[in-house]
């Protein structure tokens, strides 16, 4: 009897556990959906040069067709024309090249795949949220998976919270709305990291082969992995991700070659020197926009957390997570450029973000210490902020002065509710600004959005 009640116990809290997850998924999907057509918006969205790309793909998988920021003696160019160009807001440039080789062509691929189902062809007009949709479905499997990734590393709280962070984070939210390359190599990469976690290597095999394949930065995953199994004496095993991060290169190249060899060494001469800047690091943190700024300070919170996560490294879980965290923001030290004027590059870090966050959010409710709570306070209340709400100055010290007095004369049961209360607050106020920011910024900036034509017939 005491066996079944212990089992009826086990298993009741699994199911809250589960409900509790596919709610926050749920959640972190409609506020990716709410008015994902609204903002970000921009006449030269990459995301809508992937779908033509896409469909194209699928009409002939060597002669893709799109648009192309590499026109300058492009053999593959077939027409330029670039409309207002004096007029930022108006602007509209498209220098078609065929085949486009830009990219791998995975990852066009799937972004392309709803709207060619649904009957679009490529340089016709595609509605907003159909180009959008590949990315708010990857968006689930990055919800999950980045769970069950801090879930195996730190355990179900902090993979609770972790995905909380990640559903209701505005920049979080807002980047994943966006059918960028990015968004789909995200849930990819985690994928393949839980199989390895897992020591199951067939299918962390197969999706390494794949990540070079939506994007070249993809093309390192095996040989992060490989180098992380030579670490863990596995040799046999990380010969293996070496050979397939091999044939993945090898294969690309073939493709490349076989569509068109000028244009496809001429790609890969521009994407070469586009060069590694020393601030490009310090671009990205200090400056996070999409088409405009947008200063989110849980962005900034969420690179200090993975910086301090980097100086845990005796257990092992934490061994895993610093390796992939570090050999990304490498990575992205030599290929993102200068000004951070290609975000996206950064966003398949926001999972290692959201667990940092979601692991210092279980110590602070766990210690309740000032030291724990200061980041939130200072770096969490930036939502006002986007909201245009000037916070009274009076008002704002009071209020600072008065939540930390009972953490500066160590009142454990008061600081208990105070740091509960100030995580909530902060949640709800975050999802207010994902809700309320897209009419307040369009209402002081001109956002894009047709023009309704009216016509009386009477």
């Amino acid at each position: 009897m005491a066996n079944k009640f212990i089992h009826k116990i086990i298993r009741s809290k699994r199911i809250i556990s589960l409900i509790i997850v596919w709610a926050l998924i749920i959640l972190g999907v409609t506020l990716r959906g709410f008015k994902a057509d609204i903002y970000p918006t921009d006449n030269n969205d990459d995301g809508l040069f992937y779908a033509w790309a896409g469909i194209s793909f699928w009409d002939n998988p060597l002669r893709p067709i799109t648009h192309s920021i590499f026109d300058n003696n492009n053999p593959a160019l077939v027409w330029r024309s670039q409309f207002r160009d004096f007029i930022p807001l108006e602007r509209f440039g498209l220098k078609l090249v065929e085949p486009w080789l830009d990219h791998p062509p995975l990852g066009a691929a799937i972004i392309g795949l709803p709207a060619r189902l649904l009957g679009y062809r490529g340089f016709e007009p595609i509605p907003q949220m159909i180009v959008r949709l590949p990315a708010l479905i990857a968006s689930i499997f990055t919800l999950f998976l980045t769970y069950l990734l801090g879930k195996k590393l730190f355990g179900e709280k902090v993979g609770r919270l972790s995905l909380l962070f990640l559903a209701t984070v505005p920049y979080y939210v807002i980047s994943q709305r966006q059918s960028f390359l990015e968004n789909i190599l995200t849930p990819v990469v985690l994928a393949a990291l839980i199989f390895l976690h897992e020591s199951k290597l067939l299918p962390a095999l197969i999706l390494a082969f794949f990540c070079g394949w939506i994007k070249v930065p993809g093309f390192a995953v095996p040989l992060m992995i490989a180098v992380w199994l030579l670490q863990k004496k596995q040799l046999k095993a990380a010969m293996a991700f070496v050979g397939t991060g091999i044939l993945s290169v090898v294969t690309y190249l073939i493709y490349g070659f076989a569509a068109d060899r000028n244009a496809f060494l001429f790609i890969l001469t521009n994407q070469a020197d586009r060069g590694a800047f020393v601030n490009s690091v310090f671009d990205a943190i200090t400056k996070p926009h999409f088409y405009g700024g947008f200063n989110d300070g849980w962005y900034v919170l969420g690179f200090i957390f993975s910086f301090l996560m980097l100086t845990k490294f005796k257990k092992e879980s934490f061994k895993f997570f610093n390796w992939f965290l570090s050999m990304w923001l490498l990575l992205l030290f030599l290929i993102a450029g200068r000004y951070n004027n290609s975000p996206w590059y950064w966003f398949p870090l926001i999972p290692f973000f959201s667990i940092s966050l979601g692991y210092f959010a279980n110590l602070l409710l766990k210690k309740h210490h000032l030291f724990l709570v200061l980041p939130f306070w200072l770096l969490g209340l930036t939502g006002f902020d986007l909201l245009k709400i000037n916070l009274n100055p009076n008002y704002l010290r009071l209020a600072t002065i008065f939540f930390f007095i009972p953490f500066g004369l160590n009142l454990k049961k008061i600081t208990v509710w105070l740091t509960r209360l100030l995580l909530i607050a902060l949640v709800c106020l975050n999802i207010y600004v994902i809700l309320r920011y897209p009419t307040i910024h369009c209402r002081e900036e001109e956002c894009l959005a047709p023009t309704k034509i009216i016509l009386n017939y009477e």
